[in-house]
C-alpha cells in the first residue's frame, strides 16, 4: 500500500513560486504605504487580474482561473504574506460569486459571473449588518414581493469593496420570524436605483481593504 503524501505537486510548486514573485515585485514594496494612507489598491488588483489571480475559483468556462480550493489556499497564503489587506480585496470577489456559482442558473452565471471576471470588475459579498453582524439569522434587510418584481430594503455594513464594486450579493430575508429559513440572495448592480455607499471604515489593520 502506497504512503499518503501531502507535498504539493510540481504545477502547485510552480503556482506558489509564481505568486510569491508577484507579491515580492507588487505588493511588499508598497504594502507600508498602502495600509498607512489607507488606499484601495486598484492598480494592484488589475495586475493580480491579468496574471490570473482574481476570480481564482470560478470555472474557467467563466472566465476564472479555475483553481481547485487547495490550489486556491496556496495562491492567498503567498497573497497574504505580502499584505493581508490586498488578499482580502483579492478573494472577496470569489466570495462574492461563490453564491451564484452554487444557486444561479446558467443565465444568471453568464449574465452577473463572466462580465465580472472579464472586466476584472469587483463584487462584493453583503450579509454583515449593523444590528446583526455576521448572525445571518439575524438580518432585517428585507425582499418583498410586489408587482413586476421584488423591493429590496435595508443597510448592509462593513462590505469588503462596497464602495468599489460594480455588484452586490446581498443577502435578504421574505420573512424575519423564519430566521435563516427565510433568507435568500439576490445580486444587486451598484448602479440600480437607491443604492448608496457609505464612506471607507477607519480600520485597525487591513486598510487598504475598501470597507464601507
Amino acid at each position: 500500500m502506497a504512503a499518503t503524501t501531502y507535498a504539493l505537486s510540481e504545477e502547485q510548486i510552480l503556482l506558489k513560486d509564481s505568486v510569491a514573485k508577484f507579491v515580492k515585485k507588487e505588493i511588499i514594496p508598497v504594502a507600508a504605504e498602502l495600509d498607512e494612507a489607507s488606499r484601495f489598491p486598484e492598480d494592484l488588483l488589475k495586475k493580480a487580474h491579468s496574471l490570473g489571480f482574481l476570480n481564482i475559483t470560478v470555472p474557467d468556462t467563466l472566465g476564472g482561473s479555475g483553481l481547485s480550493y487547495l490550489d486556491a489556499s496556496v495562491v492567498i497564503e503567498e497573497l497574504a504574506f505580502g499584505c493581508a489587506g490586498v488578499t482580502t480585496s483579492i478573494v472577496v470577489n470569489d466570495l462574492a460569486l461563490i453564491p451564484i456559482l452554487v444557486g444561479g442558473t446558467e443565465e444568471q452565471k453568464q449574465q452577473y459571473v463572466a462580465p465580472i471576471c472579464a472586466e476584472g470588475a469587483f463584487a462584493s459579498f453583503c450579509l454583515s449588518e449593523p444590528g446583526a453582524g455576521s448572525d445571518a439569522a439575524g438580518i432585517r434587510t428585507r425582499l418583498e414581493k410586489v408587482e413586476g418584481g421584488y423591493t429590496l430594503k435595508g443597510t448592509k455594513q462593513w462590505i469588503t469593496n462596497g464602495g468599489k464594486a460594480k455588484q452586490y450579493t446581498v443577502f435578504a430575508t421574505l420573512d424575519p420570524e423564519k430566521k435563516h429559513k427565510g433568507i435568500c440572495c439576490v445580486v444587486v448592480p451598484a448602479s440600480a436605483k437607491g443604492v448608496s455607499q457609505g464612506p471607507h471604515e477607519n480600520k485597525l489593520g487591513q486598510r487598504c481593504s475598501n470597507t464601507t
